[in-house]
């Protein structure tokens, strides 16, 4: 376990911190670049939108009438409506 009143540092380090200033132009290239870059990616996702979106309704339009005819013509081809089964009662409550 470490000491926190003795760190492992050098004597006399001393940790400081400063501060700069940014120049004007590099903020604004950089919020020019940002911006680019957020128009660009908008742009891009809204044309994948676009193309998938009316790909997707076809689909579902598609699938859905094929489910639908396929449900229609086993209605056509079934048997009237009624299952056949054989029945046996058994009586559980039989004395022995």
């Amino acid at each position: 376990m470490s000491d926190p009143f003795h760190s492992r540092r050098p004597e006399g380090y001393r940790a400081s911190f400063g501060t700069t200033t940014i120049p004007g132009w590099a903020v604004l290239l950089a919020t020019m670049i940002a911006v680019a870059f957020g128009i660009g990616l908008f742009l891009l996702s809204a044309s994948i939108v676009l193309v998938l979106t009316p790909l997707v309704v076809v689909g579902v339009l598609i699938a859905r009438w094929r489910f639908r005819r396929a449900i229609r013509r086993a209605a056509e081809r079934g048997q009237g409506g009624s299952i056949e089964a054989e029945y046996h009662v058994i009586d559980i409550h039989r004395e022995p």
